[in-house]
């Protein structure tokens, strides 16, 4: 497969500058977000699991329930440095665009694909964040023959921030992928196409098999992500 060579730029100096700055700022978001992603699962499995939290809680709202209402504000600390994360992978799919041919109609979609992605992951969190304290407390509050009422609304907000997570994971697939496909034939680049294509998959196995319960790999999916995150950001802050 022959190699893809950035075209040589040809714009002038003050548009340079700028798209040196949209690298250097995608390349610092990207290694923020991927520091922070692996924060989320830290503090997920360092934090809370300590405190008692386990993943058969997550599907069982008479259980879960009561725990956040106990430690609140730990809980919702999971969904803020889940949302921070995705706050610092914004300016990414732009920076990564530079180098993948920003000119290029696959690579504009993919970028607001990349964008939308993580708009819709913030979206999900504070779907979390705005419906587990009221229903946390009114899961100890409100009458035993009401409490039903209440774990069948906890799983239908959880269930709408899940698909809009999966959804999320769906559109940063197709930035990654598409983005991958031309990086992979890209010089200095080609590792990271090849790396990007490959968690796209991934993305896609998991999109496919969460909602079935076939098999749980969103945990991995997000350390494989942050991973991801990090190197593309080395690699744009190196290519400045």
């Amino acid at each position: 497969m022959s190699e893809v060579r950035p075209a040589p730029r040809t714009v002038p100096a003050p548009e340079e500058g700028r798209a040196a700055q949209a690298v250097r700022v995608g390349g610092l978001g990207a290694v923020l977000a991927g520091i922070v992603f692996l924060a989320t699962i830290a503090y997920t499995f360092g934090l809370l699991f300590s405190r008692g939290l386990s993943f058969e809680m997550l599907n069982e709202p008479a259980r879960l329930l009561p725990w956040v209402h106990v430690h609140t504000a730990a809980y919702l600390g999971l969904w803020w440095i889940f949302t921070l994360h995705l706050l610092c992978l914004l300016p990414v799919p732009r920076a990564l665009a530079m180098i993948a041919g920003e000119g290029r109609a696959t690579i504009r979609t993919a970028t607001v694909s990349g964008i939308a992605g993580a708009v819709v992951g913030m979206i999900a969190a504070q779907v979390n964040v705005a419906t587990a304290p009221p229903l946390a407390a009114a899961s100890v509050s409100i009458a035993e023959a009401l409490r039903p009422n209440v774990w069948l609304l906890s799983v239908l907000a959880g269930d709408f921030g899940l698909q809009l997570r999966l959804l999320s994971d769906l559109l940063i697939a197709v930035w990654l992928g598409t983005t991958g496909f031309t990086l992979a034939r890209t010089a200095g680049w080609r590792a990271l196409g090849v790396a990007q294509l490959l968690v796209s998959v991934l993305v896609v196995v998991v999109y496919v098999g969460k909602p079935f319960d076939w098999y749980d790999l969103e945990p991995t999916l997000g350390f494989v992500l942050a991973l991801v995150y990090l190197w593309i950001g080395v690699s744009l802050l190196r290519a400045e």
